[in-house]
């Protein structure tokens, strides 16, 4: 593989990097909401609940997109993208708090579910972008990057977010 190619080797490497910041902080933060007050874990469970009777494929397909376009901008885009695991887990273990789960297991099911493979893929992938786009950056190779390969990142996540907000909508009976 060379670097021309959309899995370069720094591309398969800022795809591991990324993947271990955003499992590992989210794993971390569900610990923090699984600490939570039982008040906070139960205004969670109820704002969740809400979301669900509410929520649409289309709410759901804009919500994640927006927040993840917002990790393609340099360095701002990455501190994002841990701020929102961050909350995502912390809500995850909350959960896990006010439906008496473990916070661990919650979280690890949830990433094994077409939803949470769908979208933790689109994730990763704009992370790890992000991560490149930083590094194009400093070597002073970012036109060619934006040209070549960063269309083709924000394509497949666009593609992978629509997928999994039409499953996730599904799941929750809102098709």
């Amino acid at each position: 593989m060379d670097d021309n190619s959309y899995f370069s080797r720094r591309f398969i490497l800022a795809l591991l990097i990324s993947a271990t910041i955003i499992f590992s902080t989210l794993l971390l933060a569900s610990f923090q909401g699984f600490s939570a007050s039982p008040e906070t874990a139960d205004q969670v469970a109820a704002e969740v609940e809400n979301l669900r009777a509410t929520t649409t494929w289309m709410d759901i397909f804009l919500n994640n997109f927006m927040l993840t376009v917002v990790t393609f901008i340099p360095v701002f885009g990455i501190l994002f993208a841990v701020f929102v695991q961050f909350n995502t887990g912390y809500a995850i273990g909350a959960l896990a708090q006010a439906y008496n789960v473990n916070n661990v297991q919650a979280t690890l099911i949830l990433l094994v579910t077409p939803v949470g493979i769908l979208e933790y893929s689109a994730y990763i992938l704009a992370l790890a972008e992000s991560i490149i786009i930083v590094y194009s950056v400093y070597k002073k190779e970012l036109k060619k990057r934006l040209i070549n390969q960063t269309w083709k990142t924000v394509a497949i996540v666009a593609l992978l977010l629509l997928m999994g907000a039409v499953v996730e909508a599904a799941f929750l009976g809102r098709l």
